[in-house]
């Protein structure tokens, strides 16, 4: 078998990455810190003359987990990679490391959501059982993670029809100098096998061997079944030419029409006679929109008056809802109509604050009532099992996180012979960094805001006297 370390330093030169954007992940990172490793694999046929399989082994990982720091030219981030692959019997057939870097212009640009830092590693494979281990530490964080694998190499006929394992293709376009060409296209797979609607097309790649050479063609089926194994769409078998031994199968479908969820893809080729089959799973999730309206309905459950006021308790909870957004003069507005009259300001009101009109959610209201739903639960002075009922909103906690949002850090000081419990928010972002001071004056967790360096907020210079317990009620 040829070095595979020496296909290691081919593949992983480049340094490649490329930005995959379908789905959507809510946080980079796993659980546990650790940095998120994708990996997928395909089995292909090597030669008529060697009992090896050609194996390509993918892996990917997310920028965003990664510590960028300045340099000449924009921000970089440094990664240190090991692999190694071990047989069935324990037996090591191969290890490699190496350090890979990655360069960005702006350090927004490093944060950008779900784009995926794609590689691949190569080599030629006896039939059997195999793990792949990979492990990437980010060199100036020191947070790293692991994946292992364990997959099959198959044996592949010198004589019978034979089809190649299936590969998830994430988008196709022209080649170029790095090592993701393959049928002189750029291939980059799709480790997570997860498309969404916006991505459109699921494409795959495979190939087929040992055709005979006395029939003029062969046919390829394409079957989707969903996640109860009941056949999900039939797409129309096609008819090839047979112009050598082997060929290459480039192929996609259309999933625009396709519900969220698991499916299987099935690929068959056939030909004097004889029939072959692979599979390989894959999931489709909501696209952008529909996940930001999906997003939208679920953080406006608990809130029906946001959008449509029917009775006077609705009427009222959306004045509270809106009261530390809204001016004064549409206060006394809100106050003077009718309750349909209520019900077509509600609607105005959130359509003069969305940022994006063109669009189909409002991701001004989207935010304003996850705060609303946050300081209702984290700062309400009682317990109460009605939503309703909770008071954090009230609260000068729950206004501040309501307006400024959550604070850049917060310092917690406990209370102490010394001095009452105060907490410290800061906000780096806002007016070129402003504070929040809240005391919790009584001893029963109910923190009022006594200072703030923010415009419009209370000022109290002296508020460090307030802490001394002697000092309060003063």
């Amino acid at each position: 078998m040829k070095s595979l370390a020496v296909c290691v330093i081919i593949c992983v030169l480049s340094s490649f990455c490329f930005a995959q954007t379908s789905g959507v992940v809510s946080n980079a990172q796993s659980k546990n810190g650790s940095l998120l490793i994708l990996t997928d694999y395909t089995c292909f046929k090597y030669s008529d003359n060697i009992d090896l399989a050609f194996t390509e082994i993918y892996y990917s990982f997310y920028r965003s987990q990664l510590y960028f720091r300045p340099d000449t030219l924009g921000y970089n981030a440094w990664v240190d990679v090991y692999i190694e692959i071990i047989s069935e019997t324990g037996e090591l057939i191969d290890s490699s490391s190496w350090r890979m870097t990655n360069w960005t212009a702006t350090i927004a640009e490093s944060k950008i959501p779900n784009y995926l830092i794609n590689d691949i590693i190569t080599a030629k494979l006896k039939p059997g059982k195999y793990s792949f281990t990979i492990k990437i530490a980010d060199v100036y964080s020191e947070v790293s993670g692991e994946k292992k694998i364990e997959f099959s190499v198959p044996s592949y006929s010198y004589t019978e029809l034979e089809l190649s394992q299936l590969e998830l293709i994430y988008s196709i376009s022209n080649p170029d100098t790095g090592p993701f060409n393959k049928a002189g296209k750029k291939l980059i797979p799709n480790t997570r096998a997860i498309y969404s609607h916006d991505d459109n097309i699921v494409y795959f790649y495979a190939e087929a061997y040992n055709f005979d050479s006395t029939r003029s063609t062969y046919t390829i089926d394409i079957r989707i079944y969903d996640g109860n194994g009941n056949l999900y769409k039939n797409i129309p078998s096609e008819t090839q030419p047979i112009s050598s031994k082997s060929a290459v199968i480039l192929n996609g479908f259309n999933i625009a029409s396709f519900k969220v969820g698991m499916y299987k893809l099935a690929v068959g080729i056939h030909s004097s006679g004889k029939s072959v089959i692979r599979e390989k799973y894959f999931e489709i999730t909501p696209g952008q929109l529909e996940w930001e309206i999906a997003r939208e309905k679920q953080e406006l459950v608990d809130f029906p008056e946001a959008d449509k006021i029917t009775s006077d308790d609705e009427a009222k909870n959306f004045r509270n809802q809106i009261l530390y957004l809204a001016t004064r003069d549409e206060l006394k507005q809100y106050d003077k109509l009718p309750l349909n009259g209520k019900s077509e300001f509600a609607k105005a009101f959130w359509k003069r604050r969305d940022p994006t009109p063109e669009t189909a959610i409002n991701e001004y209201k989207i935010k304003h009532y996850a705060r609303f739903r946050f300081a209702n639960e984290a700062y309400s002075t009682f317990k109460a099992a009605d939503d309703s009922k909770k008071n954090g909103w009230r609260s000068d906690r729950g206004r501040v996180y309501i307006v400024y949002g959550e604070p850049s850090d917060e310092e917690n000081n406990p209370s102490s012979l010394e001095a009452k419990p105060w907490l410290q928010w800061n906000y780096d972002n806002i007016e070129g960094g402003i504070y929040f001071v809240f005391i919790d004056e009584t001893g029963f967790g109910n923190y009022r805001l006594v200072h703030s360096s923010a415009q419009s907020e209370p000022k109290d210079y002296n508020w460090e006297e307030r802490l001394i317990p002697s000092s309060i009620g003063r």
